[in-house]
């Protein structure tokens, strides 16, 4: 998810030695001493997926998510549940399939892992770099055995009710599965929830089959869901939640939202094994949120649903201790909007130094005027070592078609002093907003190599979506995006996600080809004066050279 800060860079930014201190140096290079000298973390106890009898519900976290990172959202569905009076069980078989992967292919020898097909499988399927490995029939085939024995274990005991958390890289696993229980336990009642069911237009796409779906949070929805399930009742027209039992026409109402995080708490997993949220080469990293929604959420490409609400920064620095206790030195805010609100970051940051916690944090960022070089120092002291910027737009034009709020001058100095300060700097790039021109390219190439001594790598590159919930899907006649077909098909058909093919916009011409080109372009551009680009994006960068080349393009 970020890239790991060699020492050889540690020690030539003189800057974060003396902000982070040896402890937390060490920290960020153990993970790697650690494998070198120690070999994996295997043999452990990896524990089977075992299946309650007389449950209410079970809720199940089907692989991939992340790299073994604890998952946050059944964390919290587990503290919703436990007040509902039922009977339930959360397992997370993600992190079980993973060990049992790796600990295979390891103790086995048998690397490259050859799938039944003959298809050689990634090192590591759990990468986010190999993310599309999980649509991949060969890869579901070969985690298949593994769900067999979860189904087998179903079937016999039967609860009343299952819940799956669906995100992206799970979906096709998910919904081969979802076909498995309707065959084997018809009675039982399936919930899905997730990342794929924030918008109650596009859930349904992605996972058509279900009897209800929890739109976006949950804190205020599934208790009532849960009780009637329990009690073998199925409810109809309830507010945030989709159902095949909705009355016909039925018109839909957004859910509430918990304004109050601090009464929501925060995960503590008392139902799993912490231990296990360890990669195969010793890395350990836990989410922490201090935050929910984005307080600006007026960028145009952007599909973030959900307003901005934070919590108090003691209750943020006592998740904090809580992980650091378990031995989790390095959290990640899992936000989008991490400095939202400015000064609570900060004094979340105090809080963190005033208590004297010695931890290691990455987290997202906006381009904001907060961000001087002493709030940046203040980062820095309490355990910052990772930011990335959602940048996006690299010239004042872009910037402007995007609405991001700010201009190049204001990037150039947020990079600047982050960078000088010793915080490791990522930033993300998006090309093809309608309204960019040719010269914009260029102008996004030269602004970034102006700024590429303060940044550390790009993390994110890629063209424009056309997404639901963002403001170009929402209005497109405004922003003169067209369709190949009627625009009313197209909708109705793909309801997620307008593919890149079926649009383009005017003023000037812009499709998919020519999306594509300056991508290219722009990553050869970059690639070509050493910016850290990742290897997908270097890849194309090297490809688009040779074809240069071949056309006598110097």
């Amino acid at each position: 998810m970020f890239k790991a800060i060699s020492v050889g860079k540690l020690l030539n930014r003189g800057g974060l030695l003396k902000n982070m201190g040896p402890v937390r140096i060490w920290r960020g290079v153990h993970r790697r001493l650690s494998y070198l000298l120690k070999g994996s973390i295997y043999p452990i106890a990896i524990p089977s997926v075992e299946i309650q009898p007389g449950l209410d519900f079970l809720v199940l976290q089907l692989p991939s998510r992340y790299q073994p990172m604890m998952p946050n959202g059944l964390g919290y569905v587990f503290s919703i549940l436990r007040n509902c009076g039922i009977v339930f069980q959360v397992i997370d078989a993600n992190i079980i399939f993973y060990h049992r992967y790796h600990s295979g292919r390891i103790l086995g020898g048998t690397n490259p892992v050859i799938a039944p097909s003959g298809y050689v499988m990634k090192e590591d399927p759990w990468s986010q770099s190999n993310a599309r490995e999980w649509d991949k029939k060969e890869v579901i085939e070969y985690f298949w055995p593994y769900i067999e024995e979860m189904l087998q274990r179903i079937e016999t005991n039967r609860p009343k009710a299952i819940g799956l958390s669906i995100n992206e890289t799970n979906r096709t696993l998910s919904n081969k599965f979802i076909s498995a229980l309707r065959a084997r336990v018809p009675e039982t009642a399936i919930v899905v929830g997730g990342y794929d069911c924030v918008h109650h237009r596009s859930g349904p796409y992605l996972v058509p089959d279900f009897d209800y779906m929890v739109i976006g949070e949950a804190e205020l929805t599934l208790d009532r869901l849960v009780r009637a399930l329990s009690r073998g009742e199925r409810p109809k027209d309830m507010i945030g939640v989709m159902s095949r039992y909705d009355s016909p026409g039925r018109k839909w109402v957004e859910p509430p939202l918990p304004e109050d995080l601090d009464s929501v708490g925060f995960p503590t997993y008392e139902w799993t094994d912490l231990a296990l949220y360890t990669t195969f080469d010793w890395g350990r990293f836990a989410p922490i949120t201090a935050s929910r929604g984005c307080n600006w959420g007026r960028c145009r490409f952007c599909a973030e649903c959900f307003p901005f609400r934070k919590r108090l920064p003691q209750k943020v620095a006592d998740e904090i201790e809580f992980m650091v206790s378990r031995g989790f030195y390095n959290l990640h805010f899992n936000e989008s909007d991490v400095n939202g609100d400015p000064e609570n970051l900060y004094n979340i940051c105090s809080e963190i130094i005033r208590r004297g916690i010695k931890a290691s944090f990455v987290g997202q960022l906006r381009i904001d005027r907060h961000n001087t070089k002493d709030y940046f120092r203040h980062l820095a002291r309490a355990g910052f070592v990772h930011l990335r910027f959602g940048v996006d737009g690299w010239t004042d034009n872009t910037l402007r078609l995007q609405r991001k709020g700010y201009g190049m001058d204001l990037v150039f100095r947020n990079l600047r002093d982050c960078y000088e300060t010793g915080i490791y700097t990522a930033v993300n790039i998006v090309i093809g907003v309608p309204g960019e021109t040719e010269d914009d390219i260029d102008e996004t190439i030269g602004n970034i190599i102006k700024c590429k001594d303060h940044i550390d790598s790009v993390v994110s590159f890629n063209t424009l979506i056309l997404a639901a919930g963002s403001e170009y899907y929402r209005n497109p006649d405004h922003y003169k995006i067209r369709f190949r077909r009627g625009k009313d098909e197209i909708y109705r058909d793909y309801p997620h996600c307008i593919p890149n093919d079926l649009w383009y916009s005017d003023d000037p011409y812009i499709d998919q080809e020519i999306r594509t080109k300056r991508f290219n372009r722009t990553a050869a551009g970059l690639h070509k004066h050493g910016i850290g680009i990742g290897p997908f994006a270097a890849v194309v960068a090297d490809n688009h050279r040779k074809e240069q080349e071949k056309a006598g393009v110097r």
